[in-house]
C-alpha cells in the first residue's frame, strides 16, 4: 500500500503541476500553494493507510483555507471590473453576473418548460459561464457526486471552517437528523417552484447567505435593504453560529438547495459509502460525527448499510469507527460484488484500483482544479497588501 501511496503522490504531483504551477506562469506563489497542496495530498494518503478517515483534517483545512481565498480573489475580480461588490445595472443588463453550481437547480426546470435561462450570465465567453458550469457539473456528478459539497465547494469551506473550531458540539442535533432532512428537501422544492413561478433565481436574489463575501445588490430601496439584512442573518446564524455550536454543516444540510439536488443526483456517480452491518457494534459514533446529519439511529439500529441520501462522503464517520466498519466503495460493485484475484498482479491491479484511493484522489484532482487559479491570485494579493 505504501508502493501505491507513492504512486498516487507523484500522479498527483503531475496535476497539480500542470494545473497550479503551469496554469499561472510559474510564479513564486504558485510553487508555494503547489508545495502546499502536494504536502496535504501525501500526507491525507499516508495516514489513510494506518487508520481510514484519520487524514480528513487535511481535507478540512484545504476546503476551509479555499473557501477563504476564493472570496478575496473574487471580491477583488468584482473591484477591479466594477468598483464595488454591489451589482451594478451595466452587468445585470449585459448578462455578466458569475453563474455558480448553487444557482443549477433553480434554472434547470424554468430552462426545460421555456428554454431560457432565467438568470443573468452568459451562456460562454465569460470565466463563470453557464456552459461551462454545467460540464463542471456533470463532470463531478458522475464522479463524486455529493462529494463535491465535502471535498469542493467553495462556499461549503466557510461552515466547514468554523464546524471545525469547537472541540465538541454544545447542541445535539442527532435527534433532529431526519427532521433536518426533511425541512431542506421540502426549501429546495419552494425554491424550485418559486424560481418556475417567479422566472428569477429565487434563493439567490433572496436566500443565499454567501452573497455576504461576494456580490450583492445595491443597499438603495427597500427591498434590497430587506434582502441585505436577510443574507447578513443566515450568514451569521448558519455560516457561523450554528456550525460553531453543532460542528455540523448547517448551512449545507438545512438550506442549499443544490445540497438538496446533489443528494438526488448522487445516485449517478461511481462512489458511494457503506456500511459493513456484520462489523458495526451500533456505538453510534459515526452518527455522533457525521457533519451532514447522513447517518440517523435509525439507520444503524435497522442494518440499512449505508447512510442517508445526504452523504457527501467527506469520511468523517470513519475517522471515528473502530470496527472499520465503515469505507468507500464503488456503486456498480453494490450488487454484482468484486472479483477476488488470484495472482500477484491480480491483486496488486485490485489494491490499486481501491475504491478509497481513487475516491480521494479524483476529489483531491477537483480540488486542485478549482482552487488552482483564484487560491495563488489571492496569496499574491494578500502578500501585496501585508508589503505596502
Amino acid at each position: 500500500m505504501k508502493a501505491i501511496s507513492i504512486i498516487q503522490s507523484i500522479m498527483m504531483s503531475f496535476v497539480i503541476l500542470f494545473f497550479v504551477v503551469l496554469g499561472n506562469n510559474f510564479s513564486v506563489y504558485s510553487l508555494i500553494y503547489a508545495a502546499f497542496l502536494l504536502f496535504c495530498f501525501a500526507r491525507m494518503t499516508f495516514l489513510e493507510q494506518n487508520k481510514k478517515g484519520s487524514g480528513m483534517k487535511y481535507r478540512r483545512l484545504c476546503l476551509s483555507l479555499y473557501a477563504v481565498l476564493f472570496c478575496i480573489g473574487f471580491i477583488n475580480d468584482l473591484i477591479v471590473s466594477r468598483g464595488s461588490m454591489a451589482i451594478t445595472n451595466e452587468a445585470f443588463s449585459n448578462a455578466e453576473l458569475p453563474f455558480c453550481h448553487i444557482t443549477i437547480p433553480q434554472v434547470l426546470t424554468p430552462f426545460i418548460i421555456t428554454k431560457n435561462i432565467v438568470f443573468p450570465a452568459r451562456i460562454t465567453g465569460h470565466y463563470a459561464a453557464v456552459a461551462g458550469m454545467l460540464c463542471i457539473w456533470f463532470m463531478f456528478t458522475v464522479t463524486l457526486g455529493r462529494g463535491w459539497c465535502s471535498w469542493v465547494c467553495f462556499y461549503g469551506g466557510w461552515d466547514q471552517g468554523f464546524a471545525s473550531i469547537a472541540k465538541k458540539p454544545r447542541i445535539n442535533l442527532l435527534s433532529k437528523n431526519r427532521e433536518i432532512r426533511e425541512f431542506q428537501f421540502g426549501f429546495f422544492a419552494f425554491i424550485v417552484l418559486g424560481s418556475l413561478g417567479a422566472m428569477a433565481a429565487i434563493y439567490c436574489e433572496w436566500f443565499c447567505p454567501f452573497k455576504l463575501v461576494t456580490e450583492y445588490q445595491p443597499f438603495d430601496s427597500i427591498p434590497n435593504i430587506i434582502g441585505g439584512m436577510i443574507f447578513i442573518g443566515l450568514f451569521v446564524a448558519l455560516v457561523i453560529v450554528l456550525p460553531l455550536l453543532t460542528k455540523r454543516r448547517t448551512q449545507c444540510s438545512m438550506l442549499c438547495p443544490f445540497g438538496a439536488f446533489a443528494s438526488l443526483t448522487d445516485r449517478f456517480s461511481a462512489f458511494r459509502v457503506k456500511i459493513d452491518t456484520n462489523k458495526c457494534k451500533g456505538c453510534m459514533k459515526c452518527a455522533k460525527a457525521c457533519p451532514f446529519g447522513a447517518i440517523d439511529i435509525s439507520t444503524i439500529m435497522e442494518k440499512k448499510g449505508k447512510p442517508e441520501i445526504t452523504c457527501a462522503k467527506c469520511g468523517e464517520c470513519m475517522g471515528v469507527c473502530s470496527e472499520n466498519a465503515i469505507s468507500y466503495d464503488f456503486r456498480f460493485t453494490k450488487k454484482c460484488g468484486r472479483p477476488v484475484p488470484s495472482t500477484k498482479i491480480g491483486k496488486a491491479v485490485q489494491a490499486f484500483l481501491d475504491p478509497a484511493l481513487l475516491f480521494r484522489f479524483a476529489a483531491f484532482s477537483f480540488y486542485v482544479v478549482m482552487s488552482g487559479s483564484f487560491s495563488v491570485k489571492s496569496m499574491e494579493l494578500i502578500v501585496n497588501l501585508i508589503v505596502r
